[in-house]
């Protein structure tokens, strides 16, 4: 599957999830770019100095980040499916460039946590054990990080499959919405 049809999957699902909420997407309706920032103020023209990710989608329910989406379309080593969660952990803000300017969010307040959700390609049959592997790695991840602590703004994720996807986003948001 190529990357754009791939994003493009993860996308529908997303959006059928959310009917009112706002879906940014980098590349889609003038959004350049999504950036995630580690300060609570950004220092005009260091911005990049404290960028910390790229993400592929970001749902607001107006001010509110409600979800980030992080679709990987090649598959990924496990330092690539582990490092969105510490780091949206860690947000504090977030920008959305688009052709006709920024929209900056703060989220260093106490109702900033947000949920993410990591898509992958299908990882293929390996001795029958195709998607274990997923539900191992989200368990592992659950385990060591602290989604409780107050210097993490996000609340939960998940980690899925592109087959996966609108059965995982489904439950992700049943389980915390």
């Amino acid at each position: 599957m190529k990357d754009e049809e791939f994003i493009n999957q993860v996308y529908g699902a997303v959006s059928k999830a959310f009917k009112t909420e706002t879906i940014y997407l980098k590349g889609k309706d003038g959004v350049g770019r999504i950036v995630l920032f580690d300060e609570p103020e950004l220092i005009p023209g260091e911005m990049n100095r404290y960028k910390i990710s790229n993400p592929t989608m970001a749902v607001f329910d107006g001010e509110k980040l409600v979800m980030v989406v992080e679709a990987i379309p090649k598959k990924p080593t496990p330092k690539k499916l582990v490092g969105p969660i510490p780091v949206c952990m860690i947000a504090r803000n977030m920008i959305i460039n688009k052709k006709d300017g920024q929209k900056e969010y703060e989220l260093n307040s106490k109702d900033s946590k947000f949920l993410l959700l990591i898509v992958v390609p299908d990882q293929g049959e390996e001795n029958g054990q195709r998607s274990e592997r997923i539900l191992d790695l989200n368990d592992k991840f659950r385990g060591v990080m602290d989604l409780d602590s107050e210097y993490s703004n996000l609340k939960d994720f998940a980690i899925c499959e592109i087959e996966d996807v609108e059965q995982v986003l489904d439950k992700l948001l049943k389980d915390n919405l």
